[in-house]
Parts: C-alpha cells; sequence; structure tokens
C-alpha cells in the first residue's frame, strides 16, 4: 500500500522532476520543446495565446449518414468495415457541387464565437484532395464546382484575422502505392502534397496530422521527418501535431480534455454534433453546456480547445451548428479577456470551475455547481481588487485561511454555466505556485493499485498522480484486463465528484474504455457501483456524483489486448460543493 500526503517536500519535487525526464515509456518519447526540430517558442506562445479554434471536416462524402472516409470499404486490412463499396464512394466527388460554400460566411461566425484558428482538413484518409493539387486528379478541381475550395478559405481567414492550418491524413485508401512494395513512390506524392499546402496558400500556423498507423516504419521510412523539414523550410512558424510520426510540438486529445501540463502544448478536439466530424445526417448538436465545460476545463489546464464543425454537402453551415456558435459568441462577448492570451492556474480545476491567468491578473470562471457562495485558498500574492466581468454584484474578503467570493444575485435555479471574476493581483499571476481550488482526497488515503508496470513504482506508481507532471503516470501492468485503483479514507468521508484522465498519444488515439466508480463503507461489504461509463478517460473532466458517504473508493478500469495502455496521468477526488 502507498500513501501519498498532500504535503511534498522540496527534495521530493526535484526527485518527481528528475523522473519525468527520465521517464521515456511514459512520454511517448516526447520532443524537447526547444529543439532544433520544434517551432519557435514565440510561435508556441502565439499558438497558445489563440485558446479556441475551428475545425472543419468536409467533402464528398458529407450528408451520407456515415462517416468520412471509415464508410469507404476498400478490400484490405486498411479499413474492412466500410459500408459504401470502394468503386462507389471513390465517384462520390463527381456529384459533389457545395454552390452555397462561402467561407468569409464560416468565419465571421467563428470569429465572433472566439475562435481564433482554424484547421481544415485538405486530405482524409479517402485521399480526396478538397485543394488544387498537381499530383492526382482526385481533387476538388474535377468537381462539378470546379473551385479550389482550399484558396478561398485561406483568404478568408486573412480577412477575419484568423490562422491558418491545414489537417492531412499521412494514410490513404485511394493512391495505389499506399502499403504497398512500391510504398516508397507515396512517400514522394505524400512529401509533394506537403510542398504544396506549405507554400501556395500563405502562412501556415498549424499542421495537423491524423495518424500513420497500420503502416510501419519500414514502408514510411524516413518519409515522416522529411515531411518536417518541408514545413520547416517553407512554413518555419507553423506547429505541427503528433500522429505525423515525426517530430511535433503540440499532443492531439481526441474527445478527451487532457491533463494539466504547462511545460508540453496540447490541445483537445472534439465535434460540435454527435453525427460525426463530417456532417452525417441531421441530429441535435451537444449541448452547450458540456461543450463550453470542455472548453474552460482544457484552457484551465493550458491547453488549446479544437471544435470540429461539418458544413453540409451544399457548403453552408448546418442550423443548429451555427446556433450553438452564436451562443458561444454571447459567452465570448463578456468573458473572452479570460480566454484568450491566457495560461492555465494558478488554481487546478475542480467541481467548481477552474482558472487561467494573464499578466497579474487570475480569472477564475466558476461553473454552474456553485451556488451564491464560494472559498478558495489563499495565493502567494496580494489580491488587490475583484470584479464579475458581467458587471454583477459580488462581495469578498481575502484572509489567511483563504478568498471568499458571494454572488447577491445567484441562486441555484437562476445559475449562469459559468460566471468569470478578475482577480487584480500585485504580482505576475503565472509566476505563482500551482495550487488546488478543492481539496484532492486522493492525495492523503491509502492507495492500492490492481498492478505497477514492471513492479517499478518509482516509474510507473500512484503517486504519479499527484505531481502535476502530465508525463508522469499510474502504469498497471498491460496484461490485466481490469485493472483498478483503490482508495481508503481512512473514515467515513463525503464525495461530491471525480476527476482523473489520461496521458496523450503518439500514435494511435485515444481508446474508449468501460470503467465504474464504486464506493462501500467497509472492506467487507460488497462494491457499490455509483457510476459508470464507457468513454475516453477524461471525456468528462468532471464527473458529478450523487453527494456520496463512504470510506472505500475505486476506480475500475475494463480493457481488452489490442488498445491502448491504460496510463492515468491524475486522479482527484472531491467533497460535495453543497
Amino acid at each position: 500500500m502507498i500513501k501519498t500526503m498532500i504535503k511534498k517536500s522540496f527534495i521530493t519535487g526535484c526527485l518527481l522532476l528528475i523522473i519525468s525526464n527520465l521517464h521515456g515509456q511514459n512520454q511517448n518519447n516526447l520532443q524537447v520543446i526547444g529543439s532544433s526540430k520544434n517551432a519557435s517558442p514565440h510561435a508556441i506562445d502565439l499558438w497558445r495565446s489563440y485558446r479556441f479554434g475551428l475545425f472543419i471536416h468536409w467533402g464528398p462524402s458529407a450528408g451520407l449518414g456515415t462517416p468520412q472516409s471509415h464508410s469507404h470499404a476498400r478490400k484490405s486490412i486498411l479499413n474492412p468495415s466500410g459500408s459504401i463499396p470502394a468503386e462507389e464512394y471513390d465517384l462520390l466527388y463527381k456529384k459533389f457541387n457545395p454552390i452555397k460554400y462561402n467561407p468569409d460566411n464560416w468565419l465571421k461566425l467563428a470569429h465572433y464565437a472566439g475562435m481564433r484558428y482554424t484547421v481544415f482538413v485538405a486530405k482524409h484518409h479517402d485521399g480526396f484532395c478538397m485543394f488544387k493539387t498537381t499530383q492526382t486528379d482526385y481533387n476538388i478541381m474535377d468537381t462539378p464546382y470546379g473551385k479550389d475550395v482550399a484558396e478561398m478559405f485561406a483568404e478568408a481567414t486573412r480577412k477575419e484575422g484568423m490562422a491558418l492550418g491545414w489537417q492531412i491524413a499521412p494514410k490513404d485508401w485511394k493512391q495505389p502505392d499506399y502499403n504497398q512494395t512500391t510504398h516508397d513512390k507515396y512517400n514522394l506524392f505524400y512529401e509533394n502534397l506537403i510542398t504544396e499546402l506549405s507554400t501556395k496558400y500563405g502562412p501556415v500556423s498549424v499542421f495537423w496530422f491524423d495518424g500513420i498507423e497500420p503502416v510501419g516504419s519500414d514502408k514510411w521510412k524516413d518519409a515522416p521527418n522529411q515531411v518536417a523539414e518541408i514545413i520547416r523550410k517553407n512554413a518555419p512558424q507553423a506547429l505541427l501535431s503528433t500522429h505525423g510520426g515525426g517530430p511535433f510540438d503540440f499532443i492531439s486529445f481526441e474527445q478527451l480534455v487532457g491533463p494539466f501540463d504547462r511545460t508540453q502544448p496540447w490541445e483537445m478536439c472534439e465535434q460540435i454534433n454527435p453525427s460525426g466530424w463530417i456532417f452525417n445526417k441531421p441530429m441535435p448538436t451537444f449541448p452547450l453546456r458540456k461543450l463550453l465545460r470542455n472548453l474552460i476545463y482544457t484552457i484551465s489546464r493550458d491547453g488549446n480547445y479544437l471544435l470540429d464543425i461539418g458544413p453540409m454537402p451544399d457548403g453552408s453551415l448546418y442550423p443548429p451548428d451555427s446556433i450553438r456558435l452564436t451562443e458561444f459568441a454571447d459567452f465570448m462577448k463578456v468573458n473572452a479577456e479570460a480566454i484568450h492570451g491566457t495560461r492555465g492556474g494558478p488554481y487546478r480545476d475542480g467541481d467548481w470551475g477552474g482558472a487561467t491567468c494573464k499578466g497579474r491578473n487570475v480569472y477564475l470562471l466558476i461553473s454552474d455547481r456553485v451556488g451564491q457562495e464560494i472559498t478558495l485558498p489563499p495565493l502567494s500574492a496580494k489580491v488587490i481588487a475583484a470584479k464579475r466581468l458581467d458587471g454583477k454584484p459580488l462581495s469578498w474578503n481575502s484572509g489567511k485561511k483563504g478568498i471568499n467570493f458571494r454572488f447577491p444575485d445567484r441562486s441555484s435555479e437562476q445559475n449562469p454555466l459559468f460566471i468569470c471574476i478578475k482577480l487584480e493581483l500585485d504580482k505576475d499571476a503565472f509566476a505563482l505556485p500551482v495550487i488546488d481550488g478543492q481539496i484532492n482526497l486522493a492525495t492523503s488515503a491509502k492507495i492500492i493499485p490492481s498492478s505497477v508496470k514492471d513492479d517499478n513504482s518509482t516509474l510507473n506508481g500512484p503517486q504519479n498522480l499527484f505531481d502535476n507532471i502530465a508525463s508522469t503516470v499510474w502504469d498497471p501492468n498491460p496484461k490485466e484486463t481490469v485493472c483498478y485503483l483503490e482508495f481508503d479514507f481512512g473514515k467515513i468521508t463525503d464525495i461530491g465528484s471525480v476527476s482523473f484522465t489520461q496521458i496523450g498519444q503518439k500514435t494511435g488515439w485515444n481508446n474508449f474504455y468501460k470503467y465504474e466508480l464504486k464506493v462501500r463503507n467497509d472492506d467487507k461489504s460488497e462494491w457499490k457501483i455509483i457510476s459508470s461509463q464507457f468513454t475516453c478517460l477524461g471525456g468528462l473532466p468532471v464527473i458529478e456524483l450523487e453527494p456520496t458517504k463512504t470510506r472505500y473508493f475505486r476506480l475500475e478500469i475494463q480493457t481488452t489486448s489490442g488498445k491502448a495502455p491504460i496510463q492515468i496521468s491524475e486522479l482527484r477526488i472531491f467533497r460535495p460543493l453543497f
């Protein structure tokens, strides 16, 4: 059993930092920020300052009721479960005529919603190029529309003052040399596409890759590094995402909020609509609360948030998606200064909400879970002033036990999704120590893991969950099909919410797992399930529970062979707020 106390000594902190630097297996061989293969610190800072971006998946398969590319039934191991025969899918572009395409309208709405950068899918796995290319006739110029939609999109980004990014899938289910004995020819084809995208459309801020698997390095050879070199030469200000097989500047998390990380730049991406990344079929958009919470928790953990919109086949935006963006715009009218140009912290997020900072200001984004009052721990700086960005009443006082905020007009029946309090300090906010906004009950509990990989508790043990270092993890035995963490609080304790998330993946994408949260009051009772989900580990940034009294708490995760290893980067258990 391991007992981890909330107080950490300076020596322990130094050791953890050393461990994190040596922890190559859990970092997925991360590139070192500032190396010659990475973007400049200025480019990284600029990208971080955008905080909120627009992702666009669009193409000839839009509106078919099936996923983009993954519905392509190429007869190979690459995509054996596609629902549309390859010979039919490969001719969809002959009918693609988006006569209502107006990227100016798209990007005006996106900018209004608070988005400051873009990632447009130039080529997905199906191989269709949504830009004018000399490398293949399978591109937008050979459709009935016959115009370079990428060029029009790039011009619209410049008009709105938004940064331009391209997504390109290294894999290709159409190009005949891909994954064949002639794959060297495909590598040259792929590099030539990168050259075109990095030279034809003006400054590029991001190149976003979508996976090299399952093709191995024996066929890719040095192509991923060559691609990076081409981009560094032609677009030196551009950041590279993970999943390109070569150097990268930021980690991509798909449909989950990653761990707090001020060192390695990272981004969370998700869809606005459950129909999929591309417009699939008419469906209600995700609730604003879900999307806005993921934005807030992402930036509070110092990441960027990339929200995907799938335009319809005719080039117009799906009206419910547009409405959701206008709701983001309403939030941004009041709270944009707490989003753009900020960094995460110094308070760690929790059930209460999260914090960002900029200069001598801290922004507290208070969630709808908070009633008319909240007290946060004291900062190691003097609070000179505090106000709500919406201008509504706020009373506050600061003392040795913390900072208390009261909202006279706020009732549980009328809570907005988030309100923002701006604190003015007497010193730089980003330089302050990172502290918990809520007490993490897990740090003072006895912890029993189901296992530890290689029996190496120093590198892989559960103490790594509490160090605010994203690259250190609890890593169980990969052969386990059910792994767990059990916490003994020592006495009956009230719990109200739980937060945990996994490390970012360099190859492959975040897997879905079934997990259960269980409680019991003594070691002889049966475990009681209080929450069960099938999702990414971190798909819910904070799991809201009915207030529960328990002595023991257990996180149990079920997995199968072939999935990415379960590597939990942080875990927190909170008391009820009310």
